[in-house]
């Protein structure tokens, strides 16, 4: 189910499409519920380069997202990566621990998409943790939207503002 939020924040980030530069600093995290399996999809959306960065600075690697000379373990550190930057937990439960993903990477907006799929028994307290690329740009800014059944929030992470917690209604 994608929002009018959804939506808009997807097209301001494909909008900065500036070679290797762009003048702002954004992420894109999603976690939609799917009912029908009972899990969370989580899809994440970076600047490819600035990813490459960050593994750089964090792993001492080039991973060479997409490329043909791509790292042979490039999951191994964008897992890594993710994992230690991103945190999902309902009711202090953390559901973000898995390794199952795929990747894409789209040359044509300079940018890579992570889906991620979490399986949910139960819970109403949601805690996200999120500080992607924090340690890369101060004016770093991580949206996030969350949708379950009638449930939706959004929130805009920042350099200080790490932390968002919410209930399931």
């Amino acid at each position: 189910m994608k929002t009018i939020a959804a939506i808009f924040f997807t097209l301001l980030l494909s909008s900065f499409k500036i070679s290797n530069l762009h003048p702002v600093h954004i992420s894109i995290v999603n976690i939609d519920y799917k009912d029908s399996e009972k899990t969370f999809l989580i899809s994440i959306k970076l600047f490819t380069d600035d990813f490459e960065k960050i593994v750089n600075k964090n792993f001492n690697t080039t991973i060479n997202l997409g490329k043909t000379n791509e790292t042979k373990d490039c999951n191994k550190y964008i897992n890594k990566y993710i994992k230690k930057n991103f945190i999902f937990k309902v009711n202090k439960k953390n559901l973000f621990n898995t390794d199952v993903f795929v990747k894409k990477v789209n040359k044509d907006e300079n940018s890579t998409w992570l889906y991620y799929k979490v399986k949910y028994n139960s819970g109403r307290k949601v805690s996200i943790s999120n500080t992607i690329l924090n340690d890369l740009y101060n004016d770093q800014k991580n949206l996030f939207i969350f949708t379950f059944k009638n449930t939706q929030e959004a929130y805009k992470f920042g350099k200080n503002k790490t932390n968002f917690e919410f209930l399931i209604k």
